[in-house]
């Protein structure tokens, strides 16, 4: 019993900094970098079933900023004796501004949300995420992203945990609407940094802090 227990805190201690969801009273801070938009997002999480936050995002074709209130939520978790499992929900309200000409610097309403489950063991993880933007002329967007990853070595509580992953992201907008990219983890602590490279030599650059 001891030893399963010490098994999902283990499990618990690599994973939980990249959850969209938080312990109780805890803060996060997230940003995610490629090369269609940069993103940044700051949440807290009054229980350890949802998390409240302010995101703000630059797209980059269609030049716009994206500010928005965010909620996530933990709808499930499984957990095993080797493994967990997670499925979260998102969503988001808020003002789309564009510098874009196309659009005459436009500023209007913009909300989105979507989903993401996850399962992963001490030694293999897999993901997949959904989600689609919407504003009334700007932006209409559908997106998901599945990954796959392993780890090469185990390592213990605090020590430096490194993940390589591939991931595939499907995006129906774009004029190559599949594109694969190789990404590495490296965890510590409450922190989480991940450096990616895809198909067409775009490069991915995330950073995730609990505090």
């Amino acid at each position: 019993m001891k030893i399963a227990i010490l098994f999902l805190l283990l499990i618990y201690s690599v994973s939980a900094v990249t959850r969209p969801v938080s312990y109780s009273g805890g803060w996060t801070v997230m940003s995610y970098n490629n090369d269609a938009r940069n993103s940044f997002l700051v949440h807290y999480s009054p229980t350890s079933k949802y998390s409240i936050g302010y995101k703000t995002a630059y797209w980059h074709e269609k030049e716009y900023w994206l500010n928005a209130f965010n909620i996530n939520y933990l709808a499930k978790r499984i957990n095993k004796k080797k493994s967990q499992a997670n499925i979260y929900f998102n969503t988001g309200l808020g003002l789309l501004t564009t510098d874009y000409k196309e659009y005459n610097n436009k500023k209007e309403l913009v909300s989105y949300g979507g989903g993401s489950t996850d399962w992963e063991t001490r030694r293999l993880f897999i993901s997949y995420n959904i989600n689609a933007i919407k504003s009334k002329t700007v932006d209409g967007t559908f997106m998901q992203k599945a990954r796959a990853g392993f780890t090469p070595y185990l390592a213990g509580y605090g020590k430096l945990h490194t993940w390589l992953m591939y991931e595939l992201h499907h995006m129906p907008e774009d004029n190559k609407t599949l594109t694969s990219n190789i990404v590495i983890r490296f965890f510590k602590s409450t922190n989480l940094l991940e450096l990616g490279l895809d198909e067409n030599k775009n490069t991915t650059l995330n950073f995730i802090k609990r505090f």
